[in-house]
């Protein structure tokens, strides 16, 4: 965003609209199945499994992923994207990323968005300052990268023939003569020299969050036209996928199967409370809603960066049950990935790590009490401590099989709710004493007690969120 950072009604409305569409279906499962995923854990800190422990060990399926960066003939950004290949080698997720992202996640009084600075395609140094840039925003491990100008861009859209967009607004490009225009607003039918001019257009009307929704929507075209081709994925000696080799083969294998896409959403209320010096056009991503997304989609290689317990989640409520719940005191229904992102604020608040989530639906499954399956006794104490109200009354039981990097799978159960929505009444209470006490409104309200991040997600992208349970783990010697 810039100076101005107040959300309007017309972009929440636009970002949902977008959203509702965009959502991931079959997202890559963090693990096998929840009644597999319930049974298993592993601790990530030194010393508190038994050194004699002789219990299974599980790993997370491997998921290669690459940061796409799209410059302009200038070299300036003008797309940013995490591209995960699914488990099985072909096909997988594409997260879209605002290229204004405050490098600095809203620390110090300077605000330093990703995109001030031009990239060269071709320019390992740019490209590896581009991943450090990015990962500990994402809280993930990046693992390649390609920045891509027109000519990169027309190699990589050679598989594809013409595309079907529906666009949120006109696209404008403001270095182009004339009115700038380059795809009119709504649905049509574009080739993809076009396609190559609407990724690389820059529209300097408004700010640059603005007309990020387009974006969202032209990865969305991308992934529409997908499948693309047949390849042949090598497979390792144990019959698994073997990570590819390149970002083009990563890039060709994305495409040869279903790919789903996602925006990440942004913590408005976060950026209206930091320093700005520089008047920046600036974003900052909600690392809750990150750690939700890339904690479903590549769970090996969300980081962990707390000397504290590293946790899986479970939510397998539906979400009509989730919906029961309300709304929240700004009036947001609540959604089942907007109370697990909100619950994942609370826990990283607690300085815990969140290294899974599974927000399979499980009918019948779901346990009346919520469960932790720890690694040890050793630790119970200190999982409980990352959420008081939640954990206090759970149930504990020694995991029978390890899953390599966690120390707790956490079950919510349906006391779950109960004790989410008494939390709600309490809030929703306290709103209508401070509209009351101040009726002009003038008063900040904030009752999540665990930062700004808490309700981010549903003003800037959807919570439609639907894992893919069908994938196999792998298993280790223990």
């Amino acid at each position: 965003m810039g100076p101005n950072m107040t959300a309007s009604a017309d972009r929440r409305r636009r970002l949902s609209l977008v959203g509702a569409t965009l959502g991931f279906v079959g997202l890559v499962a963090v693990i096998c199945v929840s009644s597999v995923a319930v049974a298993t854990l592993r601790t990530s800190q030194e010393g508190r499994a038994p050194a004699t422990d002789e219990r299974e060990l599980v790993s997370f399926p491997e998921t290669p992923n690459a940061l796409i960066g799209v410059v302009d003939d200038l070299e300036r950004l003008s797309s940013l994207a995490v591209l995960t290949l699914d488990p099985s080698g072909t096909g997988g997720s594409i997260v879209s990323i605002p290229v204004n992202v405050d490098q600095m996640n809203g620390i110090g009084p300077l605000r330093l968005p990703v995109s001030r600075q031009p990239f060269t395609p071709g320019d390992v140094d740019q490209a590896a300052e581009l991943i450090s840039e990015l990962e500990p925003l994402l809280t993930l491990t990046i693992e390649g990268v390609s920045v891509v100008g027109p000519d990169e861009l027309t190699v990589l859209l050679e598989p594809f023939g013409e595309f079907d967009v529906v666009l949120p607004e006109r696209v404008i490009d403001s270095d182009t003569g004339g009115s700038g225009f380059v795809v009119r607003q709504g649905e049509s039918t574009i080739d993809k020299t076009t396609m190559i001019e609407a990724f690389t257009a820059i529209d300097a009307g408004g700010e640059s969050y603005d007309h990020h929704p387009v974006d969202v929507s032209l990865w969305a075209s991308l992934a529409e036209a997908a499948p693309v081709g047949v390849v042949d994925v090598p497979l390792d000696k144990f019959g698994r996928p073997v990570v590819p080799a390149s970002f083009g083969e990563l890039w060709e294998r994305l495409f040869a199967g279903d790919v789903s896409v996602r925006d990440l959403a942004v913590d408005e209320f976060a950026a209206l409370n930091v320093e700005n010096e520089t008047a920046a056009d600036f974003v900052l991503i909600s690392r809750s809603d990150s750690l939700l997304v890339f904690g479903s989609i590549s769970p090996g290689l969300v980081s962990t960066p707390n000397e504290a317990v590293s946790l899986m989640l479970v939510v397998g409520f539906e979400e009509v049950d989730v919906a029961a719940l309300g709304e929240t005191v700004d009036g947001v229904p609540v959604s089942k990935a907007s109370m697990t992102r909100r619950f994942i604020s609370e826990l990283i608040f607690r300085q815990a790590n969140i290294a899974a989530v599974d927000l399979a639906l499980t009918p019948g499954a779901v346990p009346e009490t919520t469960q932790l399956f720890v690694s040890s006794l050793e630790i119970e104490n200190e999982v409980r401590a990352t959420s008081e109200r939640f954990f206090s009354d759970a149930e504990v039981i020694v995991s029978e099989r390890l899953i390599d990097g966690v120390d707790a799978v956490v079950v919510l159960g349906e006391n779950f709710l109960v004790q989410r929505e008494e939390l709600l009444e309490i809030e929703r209470a306290a709103a209508d004493e401070l509209e009351s006490s101040d009726p002009n409104g003038e008063a900040d309200f904030d009752v999540s007690g665990a930062g700004s991040d808490d309700e981010a997600g549903p003003d800037a992208t959807v919570d439609i969120l639907v894992p893919n349970t069908s994938t196999d783990t792998v298993v280790e010697d223990g």
